[in-house]
């Protein structure tokens, strides 16, 4: 009996914690330079055209890359369609200078 209870609570236990935590968003403070991390995105991570000059942002789900404000458009997109998360993520905006070459 307490082996089965045991390996309730391990499963409840590691349940909980993979669920809490598995989207994390990555940015460094520009006049600090603190590595930040938070589970909600930072304001400036809406307003993806690429005209932002904020900070670049990475966002990780289960410790996986799935986005990164550095890399180009046609990346981003390629990483968010094989993501799990890509559709819950703000939608990307085809760049204003891509735009005019097409």
């Amino acid at each position: 009996m307490k082996i089965l209870l045991k390996i309730i609570f391990l499963i409840g236990f590691f349940t909980a914690a993979s669920t809490g935590h598995s989207q994390v968003y990555q940015w460094k403070e520009a006049d600090s330079r603190t590595v930040r991390f938070s589970n909600t995105a930072p304001q400036w991570y809406g307003n993806i055209q690429g005209e932002s000059r904020g900070p670049r942002v990475q966002v990780y789900y289960f410790g996986v890359l799935v986005d990164d404000t550095n890399l180009t458009f046609e990346v981003r997109q390629a990483m968010r369609s094989q993501s799990p998360i890509g559709r819950y993520l703000p939608r990307l905006i085809v760049p204003s200078s891509q735009q005019a070459g097409r």
